[in-house]
């Protein structure tokens, strides 16, 4: 099986440390049992991080893609339905760069849905106990940015990859804050239900009947 590819973000504006960042050194620590993971942590960096994402797709091939990223003012971990094509946001990235009103892609469409199994990712989350829901906008900065470069990158290709992103609550002591170890388990539930479907969908192409030739 090709790894799981899971990213996530540096710490930006007044933050000491970014849960996305915790969960992904926690899965490149412990990696699920048979599931093969490769992780990118990337700097909150219009310039650069999308272009390190991409990179790490074309060059890995990876058989999903996993993105994880920090929502402040959020209270649960939140699935990401959409990608907007637009950065606009009054926040500064690392580098000091606000992008208001600037599409990511002038050629691309408005949108990207993910490509996710969103509905078994929430059933895996809720048999853990833990706080989750849909999201229907990823906003409109960096983590809505890498979103939308990632399912352009494979819609280009014609690839059927799963791809999208999941948003994070903030760690305490801010409110509606969740525990690293709870940001961690909710992480490995995730990337497990996304191997699990993966799994499911070979087994069901293996025993499709082959169409014989003559």
């Amino acid at each position: 099986m090709r790894p799981i590819l899971v990213t996530g973000f540096t710490p930006f504006a007044d933050l000491a440390a970014n849960p996305s960042a915790i969960v992904v050194a926690d899965l490149a620590a412990r990696p699920l049992p048979g599931v093969e993971i490769a992780t990118r942590l990337v700097d909150v960096r219009y310039a650069t991080a999308a272009a390190e994402i991409v990179d790490a797709c074309a060059a890995l091939r990876p058989a999903a893609v996993v993105c994880f990223g920090l929502a402040r003012g959020r209270d649960a971990v939140c699935l990401e339905r959409f990608a907007v094509n637009v950065d606009d946001s009054a926040t500064a990235d690392n580098g000091g760069a606000v992008r208001r009103g600037t599409a990511i892609r002038p050629d691309g469409p408005a949108a990207y849905g993910a490509t996710l199994p969103l509905a078994a990712i929430g059933e895996a989350l809720e048999a853990e106990g833990l706080p989750w829901r849909f999201s229907n906008h990823a906003g409109a900065f960096l983590c809505n940015h890498v979103f939308y470069a990632v399912r352009h990158h494979f819609a280009a290709a014609g690839s059927a990859v799963p791809a999208g992103f999941v948003h994070l609550p903030p760690l305490p002591p801010e409110a509606g804050s969740l525990a690293p170890e709870g940001q961690c388990r909710a992480a490995r539930r995730i990337v497990g239900a996304v191997a699990a479907a993966i799994g499911s969908d070979r087994r069901e192409a293996a025993r499709a009947p082959r169409r014989l030739a003559g």
